[in-house]
C-alpha cells in the first residue's frame, strides 16, 4: 500500500510540476528554447508608455488609436495543444476619417496584438489589417513598426507600415490598397 501511495504522489507531483507556468519577460517572446507553459509578462513595463489615445491629423486624414493593456491573456498556439501561453499585450481600437467622413471605426480588441511583434528598446512591431468587405480578406498585411518618443513632455509614436504579402489561399482575395497612411506621427492626447 505504501508503494502505491508513493507512486501516486510521484505521478501527481510530476504532472503538477510539468504544468506549472514559468514567468518570462515579454521581450523574450521570440527567444529560442522557451518553456512549454509560459507567461510572457510585461515585468519591465515596456507596454505602459503606449497605453492611451494617440492622434494624427494631416490634410483630410484623421487617425486616432487607443491602446489598452490586457494582462495574462491566454494565447492559442497553432497546432499544439500541449503548450500553454499567456501574454500581456496591447490591444487597440481605432478611427479613421478622410475629409471628415468616417471610413473605419474599429472597436475590436483583436486589432493590435503587441506580442505579434518583436520588441526594441524604444518600440515594437505589430501586424495591422484594414477591414475588407471581401470574405477572403486582404491579401496584404501591414507590418507596423511603432517607435515611441518623448521630447519635452510631448509623447509621440512614429507609425511606419510596410506591406507584406499575406499569401491567403482564398480566392479572390481583396487586392485593394490600404487607405490609412503608411507613415504617421501620432501624438498622445
Amino acid at each position: 500500500m505504501k508503494t502505491i501511495v508513493s507512486l501516486f504522489l510521484f505521478l501527481f507531483s510530476a504532472v503538477t510540476l510539468s504544468a506549472q507556468i514559468v514567468e518570462r519577460p515579454i521581450e523574450t517572446f521570440y527567444e529560442p528554447n522557451q518553456p512549454k507553459h509560459v507567461y510572457y509578462k510585461d515585468v519591465n513595463h515596456l507596454l505602459n508608455k503606449y497605453v492611451g489615445s494617440w492622434e494624427y491629423t494631416n490634410g483630410g486624414h484623421y487617425f486616432k488609436i487607443t491602446f489598452t493593456k490586457h494582462t495574462a491573456v491566454r494565447e492559442t498556439p497553432v497546432a499544439n495543444t500541449k503548450i500553454t501561453i499567456y501574454t500581456d499585450r496591447l490591444v487597440g481600437n481605432y478611427q479613421y476619417r478622410l475629409n471628415g467622413i468616417d471610413i473605419y471605426n474599429i472597436n475590436n480588441d483583436d486589432f493590435a496584438l503587441s506580442t505579434s511583434g518583436a520588441f526594441a528598446f524604444d518600440g515594437f512591431s505589430i501586424f495591422f489589417d484594414e477591414p475588407s468587405s471581401n470574405p477572403c480578406g486582404r491579401r496584404i498585411m501591414g507590418d507596423v513598426n511603432l517607435i515611441y518618443s518623448n521630447t519635452n513632455g510631448v509623447e509621440q509614436i512614429n507609425w511606419n507600415r510596410t506591406n507584406i504579402d499575406w499569401g491567403r489561399n482564398c480566392n479572390p482575395s481583396d487586392q485593394t490598397p490600404f487607405i490609412i497612411p503608411a507613415n504617421m506621427v501620432l501624438t498622445k492626447t
